[in-house]
């Protein structure tokens, strides 16, 4: 049994920690929301700054990225860049340039998601931020309540995220590790599906639906898991057991109706309100990870048959040592 597996539990919380550490850091009472939004005050003084990404989610690390999103003017968002966002990417630039006792520009970004990358001297913490990502912001606030409901579920991602660390699986990432362990908990009962969390709500980006019903584990009769190592244990060890046998090329990973779909079922699935939008190629790809929110998304898709083979040898391995 190597260190990692033998010092699970230690390893574990000391992780945990730091995520905690990390996920403080992104509060608006820590300084860089409250700093930008001084720096942006005069050009955007209604600006609403909204922060996500790992950090947030309370999944990240000491060196992980700041995801910012400004909701400038009206407020309203849509999946795509405009006009208006190329035109707001320079006069942030130019305020933070005019800021340069707080703020370091890095770089400016084009294409479908323009970014301004910045740097927060006194933190030291790279910034990320974008003008068209508002979804991602309302699926991070779709996670972080599910991770309230099944706290436990944080500790996997945790774990998960430096299991891929040591063993290099690269393509195997924070927002893949949450979409697993969701599902996972969701076929073994132990957290309801997106579908029951978001039922009878309309779209409120057409055709998405990003917010959710607040209904705790007890209206689904299921109950939290103890935060202790046995049970941590125990729990990772059905993970790596699951995913060690799950048959991808049948199946699907659905956390949207939290049971087993098969790929040639999946589009057939989706409410009408898809038709005419680009669906998810189901024949394409080694692994099929369906999105929380953009349901006609594959999460996947730059896994190839390597890697997800890789990432099984490694869940056989620790299935027989955790």
């Amino acid at each position: 049994m190597d260190t990692d597996v033998s010092d699970f539990w230690n390893i574990l919380k000391a992780d945990v920690l730091k995520a905690d550490k990390a996920e403080n850091i992104s509060n608006k009472d820590n300084g860089i929301i409250i700093d930008l939004e001084m720096a942006l005050h005069s050009i955007f003084p209604r600006v609403q700054i909204y922060a996500f990404g790992s950090r947030v989610m309370g999944v990240g690390v000491e060196h992980s990225d700041l995801d910012l999103y400004l909701s400038i003017g009206s407020g309203l968002y849509s999946e795509k860049p405009s006009k208006d966002d190329f035109q707001n990417q320079v006069k942030v630039v130019e305020a933070i340039k005019r800021n340069s006792s707080k703020w370091a520009f890095i770089r400016k970004t084009s294409g479908r998601l323009p970014l301004v990358i910045v740097r927060h001297k006194a933190l030291n913490i790279r910034c990320d931020i974008s003008f068209s990502t508002k979804m991602t912001y309302d699926q991070n606030q779709l996670v972080k309540y599910i991770f309230s409901l099944q706290p436990i579920a944080r500790y996997m991602v945790i774990y998960l995220r430096g299991l891929s660390h040591r063993y290099q699986i690269r393509k195997f990432r924070a927002h893949i590790h949450i979409l697993m362990v969701i599902y996972f908990l969701q076929v073994h009962h132990k957290l309801p599906s997106i579908f029951d969390l978001q039922f009878g709500l309309s779209p409120n980006i057409f055709p998405w639906i990003t917010n959710y019903k607040n209904l705790g584990l007890s209206h689904f009769d299921m109950t939290p898991i103890p935060l202790n190592e046995g049970e941590a244990r125990s729990i990772m060890k059905s993970f790596f057991n699951y995913y060690c046998g799950f048959n991808f090329e049948l199946l699907v990973v659905c956390p949207w109706l939290g049971r087993q779909v098969q790929r040639d079922e999946l589009n057939s699935l989706l409410p009408n309100r898809f038709q005419g939008y680009r669906l998810i190629n189901t024949a394409r790809h080694p692994m099929i990870l369906q999105d929380l929110v953009h349901l006609n998304q594959n999460k996947a898709y730059s896994i190839e048959i390597t890697d997800l083979e890789y990432f099984k040898q490694i869940c056989g391995q620790q299935e027989k040592n955790i």
